[in-house]
Parts: C-alpha cells; sequence; structure tokens
C-alpha cells in the first residue's frame, strides 16, 4: 500500500477520487480541475470550489495581522473561482478554532473578510465554527456564476502561453518575511500576505470573443500549473526566461541581494496570477482589451505537441526541460 508521502498531493486527489463512482448526469465537471462546474439555468453555469488554511503550513500568526489572513482567506478561493472564468457570488466560511484565538481576533480577521466581500461583491452566506485542539484553521468555499466557462483542458500545439500581472514576488516576499526583513519591502510582503484574485482580469477574457482554449490560477508555482495544463490537454509548452514578467521591485531586491530570481518565478507560488492559452489570431485582441482596461498582459511562450514536457529556453540560447515537482506539494 502506498504511503501519502509517496503520492504527493495530487497522487492522492487521484487515488481518493478513483474510488468515487457516483457522479451526477448534470455535471458539467467534477474532480480535477479548480472548481466544480454544473448548470443551474440556460447559458449560465454555477462553479463551486474550497480553500482550507492551515496555521503553520499557510500562515504564521506571527506574521500577519487578523484583517490581512481574512482578506487572503478569501481572495485565494475567489481566485480559483476567476480561474474558470467565473464571477463569485457567495461564500461559506469554516473556522477551526485553538484555545490561543481570541473574540477580538476574530473580529478583527472578519473586518478583513468584510474588506473583500464588499470590493468584490460576495456576500458571506454561512458555514460552521468548530474546536481545534492544536491549530486554527479557516476552510472558504465560494459559489460563482459563468456564462463561458475555462478550463485546464483545451490547450493546442499553436497556443500562446499568457500570464496576468508578474511573477514571483510573493515567494521573495514570503522569503524576506521568514528572515524578518520588513524594511522596504512592503509590496513584495504584501503580495505575500495579501493577494489581489484577478477577478477583474477574468472578466475582461469572458466577455470578449476571444477564444480561451486553457486557463488555471497560479498557486502552486508557474511550473507546475502549467503542467496541470499540459497533462490535462496532453500536450507540452515551451517558455522563455527573457520574457517571464517581473516587478520593478522584485528585479531590484534580487539584483541588490545576489538572489537568483529564477526558481522564484518559476517555483514560489501563491502569485495567484491567471495562466491562460489562446490561438495566434487571439492575440491582437487581447492586448488591445488588457490595455484599454490597464491591465498587465505578457506572452510567455507557446503550446508544443510534445506531451507533458515544459522546456525554458534560457538568455544564453540553451534549452532545458523543467521537472514536475518543484512547485508547492503539501506532503
Amino acid at each position: 500500500m502506498s504511503k501519502i508521502k509517496e503520492l504527493g498531493e495530487f497522487g492522492l486527489i487521484h487515488h481518493l477520487s478513483s474510488r468515487l463512482k457516483f457522479r451526477a448526469s448534470d455535471s458539467v465537471l467534477g474532480i480535477g480541475d479548480d472548481c466544480a462546474v454544473y448548470p443551474v439555468k440556460s447559458g449560465v453555469y454555477e462553479v463551486i470550489s474550497t480553500d482550507a488554511m492551515v496555521e503553520g503550513i499557510h500562515f504564521k500568526l506571527s506574521t500577519t495581522t487578523p484583517e490581512a489572513l481574512g482578506r487572503k482567506a478569501l481572495s485565494v478561493s475567489l481566485s480559483d473561482i476567476a480561474a474558470m472564468g467565473g464571477t463569485p457570488k457567495r461564500a461559506l466560511v469554516t473556522l477551526g478554532i485553538s484555545k490561543k484565538i481570541s473574540v477580538s481576533f476574530l473580529d478583527r480577521m472578519y473586518a478583513g473578510f468584510n474588506e473583500i466581500s464588499n470590493q468584490f461583491k460576495v456576500e458571506i452566506v454561512g458555514g460552521d465554527t468548530v474546536s481545534s485542539p492544536k491549530c486554527f484553521f479557516i476552510n472558504v468555499s465560494v459559489i460563482g456564476e459563468a456564462k463561458r466557462v475555462f478550463t485546464r483542458r483545451g490547450a493546442r500545439p499553436g497556443d500562446h502561453i499568457f500570464v496576468t500581472g508578474t511573477l514571483g514576488d510573493s515567494s521573495l516576499g514570503l522569503k524576506l518575511l521568514n528572515k524578518k526583513k520588513k524594511g522596504d519591502h512592503k509590496f513584495l510582503i504584501e503580495r505575500h500576505l495579501d493577494p489581489t484574485p484577478r477577478v477583474h482580469e477574468t472578466g475582461i477574457l469572458a466577455r470578449s470573443r476571444i477564444n480561451i482554449t486553457s486557463m488555471i490560477d497560479i498557486s502552486d508555482g508557474l511550473v507546475q500549473d502549467l503542467y496541470h495544463i499540459c497533462k490535462a490537454s496532453k500536450i507540452g509548452a515551451r517558455i522563455y526566461e527573457d520574457r517571464l514578467p517581473q516587478s520593478l521591485e522584485f528585479s531590484r531586491i534580487c539584483s541588490g541581494n545576489s538572489i537568483s530570481p529564477l526558481p522564484l518565478i518559476l517555483n514560489g507560488g501563491e502569485d495567484y496570477e491567471l495562466l491562460f492559452t489562446l490561438p495566434a489570431d487571439g492575440v491582437k485582441n487581447l492586448n488591445r482589451q488588457f490595455l484599454k482596461a490597464k491591465a498587465i498582459v505578457t506572452q510567455i511562450g507557446e503550446i508544443v505537441l510534445k506531451p507533458r514536457k515544459i522546456s525554458l529556453e534560457m538568455r544564453d540560447g540553451t534549452t532545458k526541460t523543467l521537472p514536475q515537482s518543484e512547485g508547492f506539494n503539501h506532503f
């Protein structure tokens, strides 16, 4: 019998889900993407996702404020809805409360929930509260709606690969936070503690006529999440080092502290940017739409035929195949 560590996070999900035999006849998508999807009325789909954050794994009470923790807990779940092309509508929050958590802490955390709830017009409609003997945890489930559903499968050879925003900021922020180097690094640390779900950007794509062939949000790292698209679509990918978008603050801190930027960009995780593909004939329209919305989007590569392989073309012209397992894995 396999051990959980041997299976890894995604192997365990496959192992457990393969034992579930019933599937509702109206389900569009079940286990295996960012959200489950099913139709609720003509032309509209409901998209549902859930995310847990556990003290000591996803956050430390010593390095975050309750307000930021509330904002992040809701934001990362909204990001899953955005990854499917959806608009978040309602959320349920379950808390596992340890003895060290006070009412004052929860009041401040819910102030953070309230900020994101108001910003993205998401109603918190219920949940559950339980005691937790050792660590504090939060589980957020979000229900959204979509007229167009973007999935991980559908990318085709010749499609262009795009990302929103910049990469590596969150992982560098975590690195600085763990070294207790707050200093003038507020932007990077906040990118880790207080990420922005790309709900606005997915709305641009959903309302457009652009043929988005696959999409995912970057939670576990660029390479690992791109491999999810490659596996689901049965294709490969080529990306380019000199096209990977970096913020000015990220570049400054890396160059000034002799930090290698590439591992953080490729494998750092928790950027919560959108990673998506589309045919070449949609690129001009995409760039025009994002320029009009003053949102950042960057082409970083293309889809290739060779299945389940991602290659990185370096600045010096050499190419290397990137391994699958360097992103975040719970086990």
